[in-house]
């Protein structure tokens, strides 16, 4: 039998520890396996074409929220006779929004390995019965309610992670998979452990901690020091990377494990690694003995500047002197840092951003990383947030219009598009010092498109005023994937976002002459429709590079 999964990236990185983890299961029964990268940034033709190219009998995705719609949109070109399983975060927490996939047979709650490994016994042998861990779906479609997860319950006896289904593995390093720090460079993403025991109400952890049974006291998910040692040592000799990166939910924080990992690794494997670890439990004790055995980055999530929004709204419980103490220890220690932070988060206010770099500024992290918040389910936010999550993309991987605004209702795009700026100056300068000391490759920083002040040439031709007033008004605009995308404001409506693309025959809300037009969101309120309706009695007979003469500030 022949497996392919199908991972998805944004930046694109040749490498998913979902997939490494897994192939080594189909590998260790005997299958034949393949990977598939997909990028976020790509078209939904394309990706289908190379998974049915592929031949497979069996193809698995692993899909994070903000991969589904596009996922979604990919299995439905994916002719019969595949066999199609879906698994992973949003599989696992809206397994309802990937059953009303026709193409999926089956969605994998929780981790993956020993659900996969009966599939693939039971395809064999042509017999589909329950399977735990497997939501199946028959001929009415898929029965009952999602079972529960069949965690492992010993990981150490799980065979090790396949990195050669990526490829040339010693090519894959040079070009740069590492996530943390300031630089790219051949760091190996490895694993320790699973499960996180912080409860933040952002993040799916929680969840999957309790899918996972991780607090279960009779089940082993800390893999023995030796165990991963040996491992390591081996993946020296065949891949040789500059050091290792832990992709743990959270590294090991039992200070025995630490002792003895402490002792055990410098001389056994002997190369540099990076950690991500809570700043609650990073005890001066415990970043001694990271730094013994040889850690050359510690990274943590400050996540926002504001402490009480980060008790009371995150549910991260971290104080900022907690906060500076752990960064001055790592200074005083001669270990250097990295953190991690969100923006755009729901009820943050202009305040709450500004808090967050002055923090940042205060911490003075080496490096820092950013993104914009995303709801996703099974986390108190994102279910606050979101009653059904979207449908499949139209045509690129990201063209996705159902999911909440990314601007809380609290935050303008011109208060937005500041704080983007602020943060990507600051972190471009910190990338750039680190890594021109380090002599390595400095990170791309990753700066989200932001709306750009539209032109009154803009405003004119659509028929609103620019900034500010009480009718029709344009906030922002923005070229990308194609198209224009505009942020928009009408009476009874605070914020829309409306996109203008070449009309090409996909779902749109509206097609003039030449242009489709497209609105963000789950359902278009009164005043959105009669925007809507301005829009396209303005643009009858426009075109995309009337568009462009107007407001050619991208290049377009």
């Amino acid at each position: 039998m022949k497996v392919l999964f199908v991972f998805f990236t944004d930046p694109p990185r040749a490498f998913s520890s979902s997939v490494a983890a897994l192939s080594a299961v189909v590998r260790a029964a005997g299958h034949d396996v393949e990977a598939l990268e997909v990028s976020v940034k790509g078209g939904v033709a394309d990706a289908a074409r190379s998974i049915c190219e592929a031949g497979a009998d069996l193809v698995a995705v692993s899909a994070m929220t903000r991969d589904w719609p596009g996922a979604s949109a990919v299995l439905n070109q994916v002719p019969p006779g595949v066999f199609v399983v879906v698994g992973g975060y949003h599989a696992t927490f809206a397994p309802r929004d990937v059953a009303t996939n026709p193409r999926v047979d089956a969605i994998c709650i929780g981790e993956g390995e020993r659900p996969l490994r009966s599939l693939l016994g039971a395809i064999e042998r042509r017999k589909l019965d329950p399977i735990a861990g497997l939501w199946l779906r028959d001929v009415d479609g898929f029965p009952g309610e999602p079972p529960d997860a069949d965690p492992e319950p010993d990981i150490a006896r799980l065979p090790n992670w396949d990195y050669d289904v990526f490829g040339d593995m010693r090519q894959i390093l040079r070009v740069g998979i590492n996530t943390f720090g300031p630089h790219v460079d051949a760091y190996l993403p490895v694993r320790a452990s699973r499960g996180c025991p912080f409860r933040c109400a952002y993040c799916s952890a929680p969840a999957w901690h309790r899918a996972g049974n991780y607090g279960d006291q009779s089940m082993r998910h800390l893999r023995p020091v030796g165990d991963l040692t040996r491992e390591l040592a081996s993946l020296c000799e065949r891949y040789q990377p500059e050091g290792f990166e832990f992709w743990d939910e959270h590294f090991p924080i039992s200070v025995d494990w630490l002792q003895e990992f402490a002792e055990r690794f410098p001389v056994e494997v002997g190369l540099p690694f990076k950690v991500e670890m809570h700043p609650n439990a990073a005890t001066r004790e415990r970043l001694e003995l990271l730094l013994k055995a040889g850690c050359s980055l510690f990274h943590c999530g400050v996540e926002a500047g504001d402490e009480d929004f980060r008790r009371n709204v995150l549910q991260r419980r971290t104080r900022d002197r907690d906060l500076e103490r752990v960064f001055d220890d790592c200074r005083a220690l001669g270990l250097p840092t990295s953190a991690s932070l969100m923006t755009m988060l729901p009820g943050e206010r202009r305040e709450q951003t500004l808090a967050t770099t002055a923090l940042l500024r205060k911490l003075r992290p080496g490096s820092f990383m950013w993104s914009t918040y995303q709801p996703l389910p099974g986390t108190p936010l994102g279910d606050a947030a979101v009653a059904n999550w979207p449908g499949p993309a139209a045509s690129t991987l990201d063209d996705h219009p159902g999911y909440p605004s990314r601007t809380p209702a609290d935050v303008s795009a011109e208060e937005r598009e500041d704080t983007f700026r602020e943060l990507a100056t600051y972190q471009a300068e910190l990338v750039r010092e680190a890594s021109v000391a380090a002599g390595h490759r400095p990170r791309p920083v990753d700066i989200p498109e932001t709306g750009q002040r539209a032109t009154p040439e803009l405003a004119e031709l659509l028929g609103v005023s620019l900034g500010q007033g009480s009718g029709l008004r344009l906030l922002s605009a923005v070229w990308q994937q194609g198209g224009l995308t505009l942020e928009l404001a009408a009476p009874g409506l605070e914020q829309a976002q409306v996109t203008l693309r070449a009309k090409d025959g996909s779902p749109c809300y509206k097609a003039t002459s030449h242009l489709s037009i497209a609105y963000r969101g789950k359902q278009a309120p009164p005043p959105l429709l009669g925007l809507l309706e301005h829009l396209a009695g303005r643009l009858g007979a426009v075109a995309l590079d009337d568009l462009a003469r107007a407001f050619p500030e991208s290049g377009h």
